[in-house]
């Protein structure tokens, strides 16, 4: 399938968009949380998302972020047990810091609607 991608013969959204997700009974829930920081670093403005995990998880996270013209400096992943938590590093196209309340709400806000699972909100650009 890698090798599909890659050549062109496949789509990377269509494919997630096919992957059904087996629904189960959770034991507990997972209220997302998206944490926009900027005096964690000197360069980087930086987003930390956590909730539920779920299949293309990260791959909605990263469109989002794209979607919303910043630019992923680093990643660092991590999972235990059902909970997903993700830290990025972002900057605007520039370069710079994400500073404005306004931008950083609508970051918050989009990132947020992707960890709930909720495919009807788009971020916007």
């Amino acid at each position: 399938m890698i090798e599909d991608v890659l050549e062109g013969k496949l789509r990377l959204p269509e494919v997630v968009a096919r992957r059904t997700v087996r629904s189960k009974a959770r034991p507990f829930v997972i209220e997302p949380e998206v944490t926009i920081n900027n005096q964690w670093s000197d360069r980087y403005t930086v987003i930390e998302v956590s909730g539920l995990d779920r299949p293309g998880l990260l791959y909605e996270l990263t469109t989002a972020i794209s979607k919303l013209n910043l630019n992923i400096a680093s990643a660092h992943v991590a999972t235990f047990g059902e909970r997903a938590r993700d830290v990025f590093y972002v900057t605007d196209l520039l370069g710079a810091q994400i500073n404005a309340p306004t931008r950083q709400a609508a970051i918050k806000s989009a990132l947020t609607h992707v960890m709930a699972g909720d495919k009807a909100v788009q971020p916007a650009a």
